[in-house]
């Protein structure tokens, strides 16, 4: 049985009706899998696409924007609401041209930022504010609620907020016909957006521009800024801007009186607003054609494109466009030379500025009566703040209270360790100099004793075959004793820092002359020989005297360790930007645990006997360690045991 044509038509729509439902409720389920970040999320990919859009397809925009208004109602994301009202308030208001249905809109954003104490937000709903009341021809308010905008965002240092609210004043200085002051806030806002590189956004404020000097009659620049607003336009793919200065540049071609080339402007002007469905442009498109219809005395044509013009200015409720139309209307009657239709068209225009009064006033008394309402809730909010700002203070004084404390105590803490790790090297010291005092200082004076009184004996009994060498034993107990005296005194003089550093010229070849003079004895006693190669024929700046007893002991600690025919040899290089010297033997050598130790200040290190049976004190590389730290260098061993040792001490090459 085939079905009547209704009601198939009555079963596509239910099936459609269930289609759009279940679609609708698998999108529901889709947001409730959505963990919260991710809803965030989705709030604020919608947003954002709504803005997008608000050129391109503003219908598109306010469903993408009324979508994330659902989803942040819906699960309390509070502090979204005011972005999202204040985006649906501005495409409905600047691309749908709906001023009733973008007045909730606006006041919603304003309740919201204030209960969000959103101050960006809020500044930007007394912006869209002062753009409705612009719009309605409701100059007054339109002026407080752009200054208030733009005091919040000064205030803010919000640069493109600032840039948005100067805009605003100037268009309303502008509409008061104070054109100075239009142009300084337009220039103010040009420059901002300049330095945030918004090309979009200066290719707005240079359309302003044109528009000012068109209405100051300055048409030449005018003409010039009205072309470089295209170009940003077409850069930015701006449809709207883009018609809006083909309908300023057609101005001025009527105003030439090149009438042809006005005509085409309108045109493509019209083209464009249809293609974007911009009926606001398309009022003062039709009003230019109207007058170049005029023009070439087409009364009829010109006539329906004011009623076409009138129809669209009161379909979007504008009061300022009804105006300008009415006023058209008479202008248009006063080309054709028809001034009885004139005066009527002029009547009706005075007729229809009455009553836009008479709202205003209602207007402006409503609004008062908001701005009591508004003005206790910022109060409330204000002591609101105010509360938080004194318990934040509390805090902020109450953290840096416990900052000090804790850095008070750790301060103690460190001051205490550092004490402590020095009277444990002091003790250390104490103990090591008591050492040496009571053990290795006395061994000498206990040999120069007992060999004094056999050679007092041998002398009083006359028998002089063992002076010669009992007195040699007494010399060789002495020179030790001195060694041991002056190193003790060295090592003192480091621990408490007497040593300073005092760098002076030195030529290297003199200090290994000097140090082969002094041990020349000791090298034929022992019969070691000693040999010196330096590679630094430069003058350098170092201590000499640190240099000396730094080299005289590990000479010494050689000799001790470096048996008969044996070779100590002393090298100097220039390293990169360090000096290099080292003391190398081919004596006995020491274990790999003696090295690991060896110039750690800190432990006890029992010094071996030296093949000619020495017995050292372990201070004399304890001193070189000390003074090569004071000479900003480093010191360090290699040995094998059996196969000598070298010590390298490295320092910064100063010339």
């Amino acid at each position: 049985m085939i079905l009547p044509r209704h009601y198939f038509t009555l079963l596509l729509l239910f099936l459609c009706c269930n289609f759009v439902t279940f679609a609708q409720f698998d999108a529901k389920k889709d947001i409730e899998l959505l963990s919260k970040d991710e809803i965030h999320q989705r709030v604020n990919d919608l947003s954002d696409e709504c803005w997008r859009l608000r050129e391109i397809n503003p219908d598109s925009a306010v469903l993408f924007g009324e979508e994330a208004l659902q989803i942040a109602t819906r699960y309390n994301l509070k502090k979204e609401l005011p972005r999202i009202y204040g985006f649906l308030s501005v495409v409905k208001l600047h691309y749908q041209y709906k001023t009733k249905e973008s007045l909730p809109y606006l006041h919603a954003a304003l309740e919201h930022s204030l209960r969000q104490k959103d101050s960006v937000q809020l500044a930007y709903s007394y912006n869209n504010l002062g753009d409705l009341y612009l719009l309605t021809g409701n100059i007054p308010l339109s002026l407080k609620f752009s200054e208030y905008s733009l005091d919040i965002f000064t205030k803010l240092g919000n640069s493109v907020g600032q840039s948005y609210s100067n805009v605003n004043v100037g268009l309303v200085y502008r509409a008061k016909k104070d054109y100075k002051l239009a142009l300084d806030y337009f220039n103010r806002a040009k420059k901002i957006l300049a330095n945030e590189k918004n090309e979009l956004g200066v290719g707005s404020v240079l359309l302003e521009l044109a528009r000012t000097y068109e209405e100051k009659g300055d048409m030449d620049v005018a003409m010039v800024y009205y072309q470089r607003a295209y170009n940003k336009s077409q850069i930015s793919m701006n449809v709207r801007y883009a018609a809006f200065c083909l309908n300023g540049m057609a101005n001025i071609f009527y105003f030439q009186k090149e009438y042809e080339k006005a005509f085409e402007f309108y045109q493509n002007s019209v083209k464009l607003n249809k293609q974007r469905n911009h009926n606001f442009g398309l009022i003062d498109d039709y009003i230019g054609i109207a007058f170049v219809y005029a023009q070439q005395s087409k009364r009829a044509e010109g006539e329906a494109c004011l009623r076409e013009s009138l129809e669209i200015a009161k379909s979007l409720n504008l009061n300022a466009k009804i105006l300008k139309v009415y006023n058209s209307y008479a202008t248009f009657y006063q080309i054709l030379n028809d001034f009885q239709k004139a005066t009527e068209s002029y009547n009706a225009f005075l007729a229809q500025n009455d009553s836009i009064f008479s709202i205003q006033q209602f207007e402006i008394i409503n609004e008062m009566q908001n701005r009591f309402s508004m003005r206790q809730t910022l109060s409330d909010t204000e002591k609101e703040l105010e509360s938080r700002k004194f318990q934040e203070m509390y805090m902020v004084v109450i953290i840096i209270l416990m900052l000090i404390i804790v850095i008070v105590l750790f301060w103690r803490f460190y001051s205490h360790r550092k004490i402590n790790r020095k009277l444990a090297r002091i003790n250390k010291t104490k103990d090591k100099l008591f050492s040496v005092i009571s053990h290795d200082l006395k061994n000498p004076f206990n040999t120069l004793i007992g060999f004094s009184e056999l050679l007092l004996g041998e002398v009083r009994e006359g028998q002089y075959e063992n002076v010669v060498e009992f007195t040699n034993y007494i010399h060789q107990s002495s020179t030790e004793g001195l060694k041991l005296l002056n190193n003790l005194l060295d090592w003192s003089r480091a621990q408490i820092g007497a040593i300073a550093f005092n760098p002076r010229s030195l030529v290297i070849n003199d200090l290994f002359d000097e140090l082969n003079s002094s041990f020349d004895s000791e090298f034929r006693k022992y019969k070691v020989e000693l040999k010196f190669h330096n590679s630094i024929e430069e003058e350098l700046k170092a201590d000499s005297d640190i240099l000396r007893t730094i080299l005289r002991n590990l000479i010494s600690n050689a000799i001790k360790y470096t048996n008969e025919g044996g070779l100590i040899q002393l090298d100097a290089i220039k390293e990169k930007s360090f000096v290099k010297i080292t003391v190398k033997d081919d004596g006995t050598g020491m274990p790999k645990d003696i090295q690991d130790r060896l110039f750690d200040v800190t432990k006890t290190t029992n010094s071996i006997r030296g093949v000619h049976d020495e017995q050292g004190t372990g201070l004399g590389l304890s001193i070189c360690t000390e003074l090569i730290r004071i000479h900003n260098g480093t010191i360090r061993v290699e040995s094998e045991v059996g196969n000598g040792s070298t010590f390298e001490i490295k320092f910064p090459f100063v010339r």
